[in-house]
């Protein structure tokens, strides 16, 4: 993309199950390489949480990409399946070279007491774990700010307080990285479908609303962590109704 080359890893998938059905996410890792940083966005669940996920650093290495190459982590918030994959399972860094970017805002909100919703409490206790015990090696920027050249964040609160897109520009293309944003297709007609993992439930929805029109409209290529893998494709709007072309 441009002077940048930017390639799609494999997690593996998260299965989900409530009242109204079964689901299954994917976990879509994108590494950056800028020519001066390799960026990975997020860092999946690691081994330990899911039988099915933590294959990000084995599918990194059949392209020869190692844990010690990448430079910078950005985190688009701080859910278990964004952070658990920065420590191997003998407690290890696994990016021991790398600084790591999140914003300030969802730095704090997890520096909060959990309170008492047992979901949250559990993605409380994983954050501590992977995110919170590496302090010294996190930049904390604002939101919609510019945190490596050709890289910006984009503020979309309610998933998580401080939760961001990425967009990625060079020589005049671009891709937007829209995380937790959506989960899955079902959330286009039914935004409200998974605002049991959204802290701010009605701020959430908001935002995925507005967010996926405003998407649909600008025609920019989207890179979603969790659709079906790579994750790659566009969001267009029709009579109203948003929907997901891949490529």
């Amino acid at each position: 993309m441009g002077k940048f080359k930017c390639t799609v890893f494999s997690d593996g998938t998260l299965n989900y199950q409530d009242d109204k059905g079964k689901e299954l996410f994917s976990l879509n890792n994108l590494v950056i390489d800028t020519g001066k940083y390799k960026v990975l966005i997020d860092t999946g669940c690691g081994k330990g949480f899911e039988a099915t996920a933590g294959d990000l650093i084995r599918n990194m290495e059949t392209e020869g990409i190692k844990g010690p190459d990448i430079n910078r982590v950005i985190i688009t918030h701080g859910h278990v399946d964004h952070v658990s994959g920065s420590y191997d399972s003998k407690g290890k860094p696994v990016f021991p070279n790398t600084r790591y970017i999140t914003t300030e805002r969802e730095w704090e909100h997890w520096l909060k007491p959990p309170g008492s919703n047992e979901l949250h409490n559990m993605f409380f206790a994983f954050a501590r774990k992977h995110f919170l015990s590496i302090r010294d090696r996190f930049d904390l920027v604002e939101e919609n700010a510019e945190v490596l050249p050709g890289i910006r964040f984009t503020a979309a609160p309610g998933h998580t307080p401080g939760n961001v897109m990425v967009e990625i520009t060079s020589e005049g293309k671009r891709l937007l990285c829209i995380g937790d944003i959506i989960h899955s297709q079902v959330e286009f007609t039914n935004p409200e479908r998974f605002t049991t993992f959204d802290v701010k439930p009605e701020q959430a929805v908001d935002t995925r609303k507005q967010m996926l029109r405003d998407i649909a409209e600008s025609g920019v290529q989207v890179f979603a962590y969790h659709l079906p893998f790579p994750g790659l494709g566009y969001i267009t709007e029709k009579e109203g109704f948003c929907t997901w072309q891949s490529i």
